[in-house]
């Protein structure tokens, strides 16, 4: 059974494969990446995003996942109208762009689509596999740079997926209340301290000492509202001059605690926007912590949400940080972006699970199987297994008991800042 599992994920990096080779032809048609906004007329851009993909690996196969996402794709090329252009950025993840398009005219070409793609099917042993998409559509201003556009998107395809899918949700205007807020805001928020890091415990299970720090960005505005990461993480790395040189010392009230221990390391998450290589200095932080801290000691969290637009240049960035002796990461794995074809193309060190996984535990066994097996593969990878969202103490049993090596939730430490971590440290 279990050798059985460790095959199906090999075939599920072969079918992986396959369809990769089904875009590469498809580029004679269709650019393989899209012209970059910064320079790009203005125009609509919109994220199509299968509903439910862990249902439907779950209830079929790999094999059958990608097939039906090579279909989907393709009926979304044959319906295109004229000048638009489409791309696959992740497997399940569609962007098209409508250059010069209107709002109104475009929620009509990606509604269209959007039904179309969700009427793809395929049958097979396991039974007739289709799925509805969300989309999230967002007006495109001149100057404005692709990952932002993209994020935008991104935010809007939450929406529609909260409120249960199947359905395209309009972005409002830039500049308006809930668009993200803007470069100068960014700025200030970070020159004024109301941006700052947090960072919670990860911990050894084994022995329970604490290991690690992650190192969490924190937004409170004056008015006390909370800015959510996803919402400014992508503007703080492309905060251009003297600006960009404040990230260096938020970073290094982090560092600083952990130089102070020899047996710790720091992990912080890094955007599409550091891993496709994008903006001025976009790792100039990266180089800054590796002047204070061994490479050893830092490892580096590619955050679920990232969409990666030129996977090549985040596949170099990846392997070269690695050769230094930085540990790399995949945030909440088993969801979303974060999954196996993800791990099939990046050579990483850890795997964090998704919360979902822990909290299901204990209930039917499926989690504990799958988990166990997941163990196992990483084992045999030379990986090391994360839980996160560890909340009460059956769970921190549940998972110690399952091999996983770290664990990280409310239960453990509860996100705090850094100095209140530092202090904690020094009296352990």
């Amino acid at each position: 059974m279990r050798d059985g599992w460790i095959i199906a994920c090999l075939l599920g990096a072969a079918a992986g494969a396959t369809a990769t080779l089904w875009w590469q032809k498809r580029a004679a048609k269709t650019p393989a990446v899209l012209p970059d906004l910064d320079a790009a007329e203005e125009g609509c851009l919109a994220l199509l995003d299968l509903d439910d993909f862990r249902a439907l690996v779950d209830g079929h196969d790999y094999d059958v996942s990608t097939r039906l996402i090579d279909r989907i794709g393709d009926a979304l090329h044959r319906a295109l109208p004229a000048r638009a252009e489409l791309e696959q950025v992740d497997e399940g993840r569609f962007l098209l762009r409508l250059p010069a398009a209107q709002l109104e005219a475009a929620a009509e070409i990606v509604e269209s689509l959007r039904l179309i793609g969700g009427r793809a099917l395929i049958d097979s042993a396991t039974g007739t596999a289709m799925r509805t998409l969300s989309a999230g559509l967002v007006q495109v201003p001149a100057g404005e740079s692709r990952t932002r556009a993209i994020l935008r998107c991104g935010a809007q395809v939450a929406r529609a997926k909260d409120l249960g899918g199947d359905r395209l949700v309009i972005g409002a205007a830039l500049g308006s209340r809930s668009s993200p807020p803007s470069r100068a805001e960014v700025a200030e928020g970070l020159a004024s301290g109301a941006l700052r890091y947090h960072v919670q415990p990860i911990v050894e299970l084994a022995t329970g000492r604490i290991a690690g720090l992650e190192a969490l960005l924190r937004w409170t505005r004056a008015d006390g509202a909370r800015v959510e990461p996803e919402a400014f993480v992508d503007i703080l790395e492309r905060i251009p001059g003297h600006l960009s040189d404040l990230m260096p010392g938020l970073l290094e009230k982090v560092v600083q605690p952990v130089v102070a221990h020899p047996d710790l390391f720091v992990t912080v998450n890094i955007t599409g926007a550091v891993l496709d290589g994008q903006g001025s200095g976009s790792c100039r932080w990266l180089q800054d912590v590796l002047q204070r801290l061994p490479a050893e000691r830092l490892m580096v969290e590619i955050v679920e949400s990232a969409v990666i637009a030129r996977p090549d240049r985040a596949e170099d960035l990846v392997r070269r940080l690695r050769a230094r002796g930085v540990r790399v990461a995949l945030d909440d794995f088993g969801t979303g972006l974060s999954n196996l074809d993800r791990l099939r193309k990046m050579p990483v060190d850890v795997l964090k699970l998704d919360r979902g996984f822990v909290a299901g535990l204990g209930g039917d066994g499926r989690e504990e199987t799958i988990l166990r097996h997941l163990v196992r593969m990483t084992d045999e990878l030379g990986m090391s297994v994360c839980a996160e969202g560890i909340e009460d103490e059956a769970q921190l049993c549940a998972v110690t008991a399952l091999g996983i090596r770290y664990g990280q939730g409310y239960y453990l430490g509860r996100p705090a800042p850094v100095e209140d971590w530092a202090d904690r440290l020094g009296a352990v």
